[in-house]
């Protein structure tokens, strides 16, 4: 059995969009606020040979007011042109065609693509043995313009914010289409030639829900991420507050790979002009390296506003870093910690046969801390351990 694939090229597809009103999709806006609906919608034949496509939709204004959701919808007409099977052989054979076919779309938004796939038998075929001339007679069999996918649509809603937020602008989205398809012919002799081509009219339809009546401002300014230490970082924004501005409160989001973002605490707003705020941040257990953040301003009907993105570098608390002095110690330990977390620590002591002699919470305001012992002569080992992120270090200590 053999695999005839199409030659995949790809091309690039500007659209001309109409701008056209739909009352099918309803936004779930707050009361007393309209919802609206707008609707982009084209239909485009896929060209000879290209079967990737890139479509941009354009983004959705925020001034036109609150996004409430977006409906990806595609309708294919998958066509197979052609597709012929020819034996090459002195005999007569059976020749079966197996057409599979797969169209997807992805982009923002999709969490796995729209997809139409198809799975087509041709035959079985009667084919006589190789007489001249080519392309015709009793060895050749072919199949033309034959729609297997007609207007099939499958559609996307996409309804959680953190989504919604990239839809957001004055410039576009793109959506990747592809176009799969190959054949797979069993022919009884196996000495034959195949053909296949292969192509589409797909309609795009791309909906916004809004709720028109709603657009409040973005009162944050200024907004930038100060580090203080390898693993620590303060995010400080101001506040442009208008009169009479309703409720509302902040979140802080922080992703890893500047797409997917988590909440990492809450700021409650002022009612005061030119305020300041200021958040901590401490990259612990979720490792070094570039951390996004954003600020979510949310107001108490729901509608809610980002900031510009801002970006920091930051390193891992590996372990609760400290030396031991003097050492080896009369009995009297001084402990200077690296990485300062203004947490609780445990102190523990074990000796040389792994008993634990001395265990102890302490409450680290500083980088020094001092231990009064009474371990006799020898040698031991110190485990200091963080009550919050269980994170610890060991060291040696000689007791003379």
């Amino acid at each position: 059995m053999n695999n005839i694939y199409l030659r995949i090229s790809q091309g690039l597809i500007l659209l001309t969009l109409q701008l056209i009103s739909y009352k099918t999709l309803k936004a779930q806006c707050p009361v007393g606020y309209p919802s609206g609906q707008v609707a982009y919608d084209t239909t485009i034949a896929t060209p000879p040979g290209i079967n990737t496509l890139f479509v941009k939709f354009p983004q959705a204004d925020p001034y036109d007011g609150l996004l409430t959701c977006l409906r990806i919808c595609i309708s294919i007409t998958g066509v197979v042109d052609s597709v012929s099977v020819e034996n090459n052989s002195a005999s007569a054979q059976t020749a079966d065609i197996y057409y599979i076919r797969t169209d997807q779309i992805t982009g923002p938004g999709l969490i796995a693509p729209l997809t139409n796939s198809i799975n087509h038998h041709y035959g079985s075929y009667a084919l006589g043995p190789s007489t001249a001339p080519l392309g015709a007679g009793p060895d050749f069999v072919a199949i033309s313009k034959d729609t297997l996918l007609n207007a099939v649509t499958t559609c996307a809603t996409i309804t959680n914010s953190d989504s919604l937020f990239q839809f957001y602008g004055h410039d576009s989205v793109t959506y990747q289409y592809n176009i799969t398809a190959f054949t797979n012919i069993s022919c009884t002799g196996g000495n034959y030639n195949s053909t296949v081509a292969t192509s589409a009219l797909v309609r795009f339809r791309f909906e916004y829900c809004t709720c028109t009546g709603l657009i409040l401002p973005l009162s944050i300014t200024n907004f930038r991420i100060d580090k203080q230490t390898d693993n620590k970082a303060s995010l400080v924004w101001s506040e442009m507050q208008e009169p009479e501005s309703p409720d509302y409160h902040y979140e802080v989001e922080m992703s890893t790979d500047g797409t997917h973002f988590i909440n990492q605490g809450r700021v409650e707003g002022s009612n005061e002009i030119n305020v300041s705020y200021k958040f901590p941040f401490t990259a612990r257990q979720q490792g070094e390296g570039v951390y996004y953040f954003r600020i979510r301003q949310v107001y108490a009907s729901g509608y809610s506003r980002f900031s510009d993105i801002r970006t920091v570098t930051l390193k891992n608390s590996q372990s609760t870093s400290f030396i031991l002095f003097p050492n080896p110690s009369n009995g009297i330990i001084g402990i200077k910690f690296d990485n300062i977390q203004d947490e609780k620590k445990i102190i523990e002591i074990f000796n040389s046969q792994a008993q634990k002699v001395v265990s102890k919470e302490i409450a680290v305001s500083g980088s020094f801390y001092q231990l009064a012992t009474s371990l006799q002569k020898g040698m031991y080992w110190v485990r200091v351990t963080d009550v919050t992120s269980h994170l610890y270090s060991v060291n040696q200590l000689f007791i003379k």
